[in-house]
């Protein structure tokens, strides 16, 4: 990555992702080959002010390499320490910041048992971090850092230096990491989002009809006094700093109903499960619960992930993004969920936000749930989105209000 957009990239990351404000802590989460963007992200937060910067570093080989020589109870087990550590951080005042490492072929050959153990144990240390977030007292955001192996994913077709080339330029324009004033374009876009989540917000919608060619028909009730949040408006949180929860970011999200959800829906990308390449899946679900599921690859760890509990098997969320979105523009799919879930609109089964709902952040867990606010262990997302993607808004009177229509928002919610 060259100096410019590497200065750049840290700087809206820090400005706008998290913004670190002086006398904070920052936990910084890497991989082995995001190290050089994470000692820029640390001398700039240190020139902010920052109080300290931690950083945790996670190496994709020798998790590979475990997965190939460890027994799955081994894989499976997470030290007290390494949850502890964690915590210790974020019970201070603390930021957060993920550089999200992506190897879509770095579980081939594992054992499907030990993948899917490996992938458990990351989620028990996730969870962690995702006790704050959904609690609304975490200033936090996760972006994409390019590698050898996800660029030759992404652009077989060329060399690998090439290949690694287009990549890191892709994910520089998505951050705008390319133009000359990089925070100045990103409030410029989260305001244009955020005049589409208040237009939904203003109709109160009951509940939500989504199809698309693909054979997605489904219905769900949205929870009562739903707020639809997006980029920097992140609904009712205690945290009153503006951030930037996931970068790049071109979703309108909310909460689904967790007990009424009905219909069937047909994934658009693939997505990496445990290691593992899950293609053209789709889930069915009857009064809130998902029954069945299937898939032409990797159909087992869809199976795992989604039927762990009754919880997971819920709907989380609901996102909805334009098929103009500069990232679907690009026209190519990334093996990344944060990248495809803003290039798609998408559904998540498992742990939904309370910031998505008024009061939220002050509800116990148990009124949460009886809000119809799904509380899991696991949070996936999934991308349902099409050239031809329909959302009806039904209000509670019966009357019918086109939100999406052939993938775009309808003139009364669009921005461009």
């Amino acid at each position: 990555m060259e100096e410019r957009i590497l200065k750049n990239y840290a700087r809206v990351l820090l400005k706008v992702g998290v913004n670190l404000q002086k006398g904070q802590k920052l936990l910084l989460q890497c991989t082995t080959d995001s190290i050089n963007l994470a000692r820029e992200i640390a001398a700039q937060a240190f020139e902010m002010g920052a109080r300290d910067v931690a950083v945790f570093i996670d190496d994709p080989y020798i998790k590979r390499l475990r997965g190939l020589y460890c027994d799955e109870e081994t894989l499976r087990t997470v030290p007290d320490y390494r949850k502890e550590e964690l915590d210790y951080y974020l019970r201070q005042d603390t930021v957060q910041m993920g550089l999200m490492g992506t190897y879509p072929d770095n579980m081939e050959g594992v054992k499907m048992e030990n993948a899917i153990a490996i992938a458990y144990a990351d989620n028990e240390v996730r969870n962690v971090v995702r006790k704050y977030i959904h609690a609304g007292t975490l200033q936090w955001t996760g972006t994409a850092v390019a590698n050898i192996e996800w660029a030759r994913k992404v652009y077989p077709d060329f060399d690998e230096e090439t290949a690694l080339l287009k990549l890191e330029a892709d994910l520089a324009k998505m951050m705008h990491a390319d133009e000359d004033d990089p925070v100045e374009a990103w409030h410029k876009h989260t305001n244009e989002m955020s005049v589409v989540s208040k237009n939904l917000n203003e109709h109160n919608f009951k509940s939500l009809h989504i199809k698309s060619e693909l054979g997605t028909d489904i219905t769900m009730d949205l929870v009562k006094n739903h707020i639809w949040t997006s980029a920097a408006d992140m609904g009712d949180s205690l945290v009153k700093v503006p951030y930037v929860a996931n970068m790049p970011t071109e979703e309108i999200f909310t909460d689904p109903h967790r007990l009424y959800v009905n219909g069937i829906a047909y994934a658009s990308r693939p997505l990496t499960i445990s290691g593992k390449l899950v293609k053209d899946f789709w889930i069915k679900f009857e009064d809130g619960l998902a029954v069945d599921c299937g898939a032409s690859e990797n159909a087992e760890a869809l199976r795992d992930l989604l039927m762990r509990d009754e919880y997971t098997r819920r709907l989380g969320e609901v996102a909805l993004v334009s098929k103009n979105s500069p990232i679907t523009q690009m026209n190519r799919v990334y093996y990344n969920g944060l990248i495809d879930e803003n290039a798609a609109s998408h559904l998540a089964f498992g742990q939904s936000f309370s910031s998505n709902i008024k009061g939220g952040a002050s509800m116990s867990k148990e009124e949460l749930l009886e809000a119809g606010v799904n509380n899991a262990s696991v949070h996936c997302d999934f991308m349902i989105g099409t050239p031809m993607f329909d959302v009806t808004g039904i209000k509670e009177d019966g009357t019918e209000v086109k939100i999406m229509t052939e993938g775009d928002f309808t003139d009364d919610f669009k921005t461009r």
